[in-house]
């Protein structure tokens, strides 16, 4: 019952946000700014109506970075909701192409200036990508990536492209690793508290600039990227600990699907033994 009352409330007031998102971003098509607005104000409260507290860690070092990519793990659809309190003023959201033929949302990220990518025009892909390094050298706007470029779906951190890093290192710019605790397996829609989530901001990472066509920094480029992956590997299991002593203060049993995986685990253990 609680399911289908939180859809009807999200329902309602997504029409109502759609409304206030299309004005804003038809007074000021394509501005940089209206990503942050839209999710800040829009789309973050909707965390509270599905259960989930979002904290977002200070990062004072933020304010001397002017301009930046930020890449974050990639859970769900839902984290259009669940991390939109973290995202940066002046960022825009980098996706496929496809994505502005999803009803009333590809309206607002096409006018939002979101980036969109041809993932199936390798060429076209490239040069949007050329376009991208370009403007954020120029300083015009920061971009939101998922270096895994999928949802994990709870089967924990996907293998992360270089894409990231190589668009940073290319433009001059910072990667700022924007690390989210696990959500995805505490989530249940019929669930009144479906607990804590945590959004840490780590030191911005500056990269050299690498020639692709070079060998010694193909493999440097591969060996950033899984450094990157431990890093956030790393940054999500410490987050992780946090929020399950905040659920426990808080008296938030372990969500349905965390409880069956855990379930299953204890009986491989017993079989094993």
């Amino acid at each position: 019952m609680l399911k289908y009352c939180r859809i009807l409330v999200l329902l309602v007031l997504g029409i109502i946000s759609f409304f206030i998102a299309l004005v804003i971003c038809l007074c000021r098509p394509f501005n940089p700014k209206n990503t942050y607005v839209v999710s800040r104000y829009l789309l973050a409260p909707a965390s509270r109506i599905v259960g989930l507290k979002v904290h977002v860690e200070e990062a004072d070092f933020l304010k001397d970075v002017p301009n930046a990519i930020y890449a974050a793990n990639h859970q769900s659809n839902w984290d259009i909701v669940a991390l939109a309190k973290g995202v940066r003023p002046g960022v825009v959201a980098i996706g496929k192409k496809s994505l502005v033929l999803v009803p009333l949302f590809g309206i607002i990220f096409f006018l939002a200036g979101s980036i969109r990518l041809d993932r199936e025009n390798k060429q076209k892909a490239m040069e949007t990508m050329d376009k991208v390094s370009e403007n954020l050298r120029k300083g015009k706007y920061s971009i939101w990536i998922f270096p895994e470029g999928t949802r994990s779906k709870g089967k924990g951190l996907g293998k992360f492209k270089p894409g990231a890093l190589v668009t940073a290192s290319g433009a001059g710019v910072p990667l700022v690793p924007m690390v989210a605790s696990t959500y995805f397996d505490e989530f249940d829609m019929n669930r009144w508290n479906n607990g804590h989530l945590i959004i840490k901001y780590l030191e911005p990472i500056r990269y050299p600039e690498f020639d692709m066509k070079n060998k010694n920094d193909l493999k440097e480029v591969r060996n950033r990227t899984q450094e990157l992956h431990d890093l956030f590997e790393k940054e999500i299991a410490e987050l992780n600990a946090k929020v399950a002593e905040l659920n426990t203060r808080d008296g938030v049993k372990p969500g349905v699907k965390k409880s069956v995986q855990n379930n299953q685990d204890d009986s491989s253990g017993s079989s094993d033994k």
